[in-house]
């Protein structure tokens, strides 16, 4: 069984962690296997993983819906719904919800893939070709998560691009419209004249 402790879900469990580790999820810590709320969510979600904060068993919509210590939920503290974040400048990122960021998770992983995180914004994930344990080779697409509204500028895709490029993957964009994840993939011609 995962804890929840400091805003981290961690895997103490020595022979779970391995499977976790196994299946391209988590990353090993001095105190067990980490996992990403994303990954959590998941496993709970298809029940192979019970997640605890304190004595309260956290459901996948929990774990989604980003719980605090103390009982409540981020949203519930500050009394807020679902806000839009909106910005006239196109050349700035935002994060979709944590609900569109699983969708588009889920849907990556339903269909065989590895995916590795980053943290801070842009948000962006290394996604690996379907099988299990790629996550020791290397990532075909940096896949960059955005909301639905997010207008593109020439110059942060091209900004993107050279990122990917440099990494040697393809560049790929997710969001999620009505309920649904979209993904595209992007390439530049290895020659440029």
């Amino acid at each position: 069984m995962a804890e929840f402790i400091n805003n981290r879900i961690i895997e103490k469990d020595a022979a779970l962690g391995a499977k976790l580790l196994s299946m391209g999820m988590g990353k090993n810590g001095e105190d067990g296997v980490h996992l990403q709320w994303q990954e959590a969510a998941f496993l709970t979600e298809r029940g192979l993983l019970e997640v605890k904060m304190g004595a309260k068993n956290l459901s996948a919509d929990d774990l989604i819906a980003e719980p605090k210590e103390g009982g409540k939920t981020k949203a519930a503290k500050e009394g807020k719904g679902k806000e839009k974040e909106k910005t006239k400048n196109t050349n700035i990122m935002i994060s979709p919800s944590r609900a569109d960021q699983y969708c588009i998770y889920r849907s990556l992983r339903l269909g065989g893939r590895v995916v590795r995180f980053s943290e801070g914004s842009p948000l962006h994930w290394r996604v690996y070709e379907r099988g299990v344990g790629r996550e020791h080779e290397r990532p075909q697409m940096l896949l960059y998560i955005v909301p639905p509204e997010w207008s593109v500028s020439i110059q942060t895709l091209e900004q993107q691009m050279q990122i990917a490029r440099m990494l040697r993957q393809d560049l790929g964009l997710a969001f999620v419209r009505d309920g649904r994840p979209h993904m595209m993939r992007l390439s530049r011609p290895p020659v440029e004249g």
